[in-house]
């Protein structure tokens, strides 16, 4: 739960935006396309883009597949976008290459290939479906279930652990019962726990349970937070480990979070919203990763910075990355300091010189 309400969080808290590409290259925000408040506001009436992207991801992240119908006005404008219960879906492929997609509601409905927006995780042989990684990574978690049912269960029934009464004759039908409810009655359970034994007539008690130490509860317990943390690539002091984590590593940590995790996810979601949902191809989605990886105020003016004095940045640029308002049409110029030349200059100058 953790690990997908991290990653989801994450992706849906920075921008999304739809944008254009001019003939130089250069970009400007779409704003008129049909998708642009689609993605960046509300997808449909009843869901905030914050809410669509987490139920993207949470399908990809538990199903290994998210599927949207795509509703278009009569002019072929989309117009909505409605999240699918991707368990009800089946996919198959026509003769024509086209995917057709059976969808088991009240009733069985097939939509075609552009009715639907599919995103896929980790693609199955057929590359029609992705797989799902929960069943793949089945026994990793069972064993963690497993773990944590063992802890509810050891502190339930008593820190000390079972163990075994016996007696050199055998009990009646009755002491054995009264036995059996006396003892659960007074030494089992957390609250009874550490409370001295006390027997009668020749009873003996003979312990069998190993202690948390032996049994190495706790580091089977971290070592299972620590395969599920790399089932999804979210580094583990994001989940409450901090053995590994240090004041110095944090930042790094974070950014290979940003690069190894959040931005494969981004990319396949903009690539498959190019696919299905856009014709122009100089219009495209994309999510402002970076808000994540500004680092430290310090550290985050210096690199602007440096890159406003190379000429690779306007001023306005880093305004717009810090989420300042623009300034005048000067903020706009690319900037060098006046010191700095190329070296094809200076051996020219050296020549004439001499």
């Amino acid at each position: 739960y953790s690990c997908v309400d991290i990653i989801t969080s994450a992706l849906a808290s920075v921008a999304l935006n739809v944008y254009k590409k001019d003939e130089k290259g250069n970009r400007t925000l779409a704003v008129n396309h049909p998708l642009y408040d689609l993605l960046k506001y509300s997808p449909n009436p009843y869901l905030t883009r914050f809410d669509y992207i987490r139920m993207v991801y949470m399908d990809l992240l538990l199903r290994g597949n998210h599927y949207s119908q795509v509703v278009k006005n009569q002019k072929g404008e989309i117009i909505g976008l409605y999240p699918l219960i991707a368990d009800n879906m089946q996919v198959k492929l026509r003769t024509n290459g086209q995917k057709v997609f059976i969808y088991q509601s009240d009733k069985q409905y097939a939509l075609n290939q552009d009715e639907v927006l599919h995103i896929m995780g980790l693609p199955d042989k057929d590359g029609l479906t992705g797989l799902n990684p929960i069943e793949y990574n089945r026994k990793a978690i069972e064993l963690s279930m497993t773990t944590e049912q063992f802890g509810i269960n050891f502190f339930k029934n008593g820190a000390n652990g079972s163990g075994i009464l016996y007696h050199d004759k055998v009990l009646s039908d009755v002491a054995y019962e009264r036995l059996r409810k006396e003892f659960e009655d007074k030494y089992t359970g957390l609250m009874n726990s550490g409370k001295p034994l006390i027997l009668e007539d020749g009873l003996k008690y003979e312990r069998l349970s190993l202690s948390n130490e032996d049994s190495q509860f706790l580091d089977t317990r971290r070592f299972q937070k620590t395969e599920i943390a790399a089932l999804f690539k979210v580094p583990p002091y994001m989940l409450g480990d901090m053995s590994k984590a240090t004041f110095n590593n944090m930042e790094q940590m974070m950014t290979n979070f940003v690069m190894n995790c959040l931005m494969p996810h981004a990319v396949n979601f903009e690539l498959a919203v190019k696919k299905s949902l856009i014709r122009n191809k100089n219009i495209y989605v994309k999510f402002n990763l970076n808000s994540l990886m500004r680092g430290d105020f310090k550290t985050r003016t210096d690199g602007y910075k440096t890159l406003i004095n190379i000429g690779a940045i306007t001023p306005n640029e880093v305004r717009e990355l810090e989420e300042f308002n623009a300034k005048g049409a000067e903020a706009d110029e690319l900037y060098m300091q006046m010191n700095m030349t190329t070296l094809k200059k200076l051996a020219k100058d050296d020549n004439e010189e001499n």
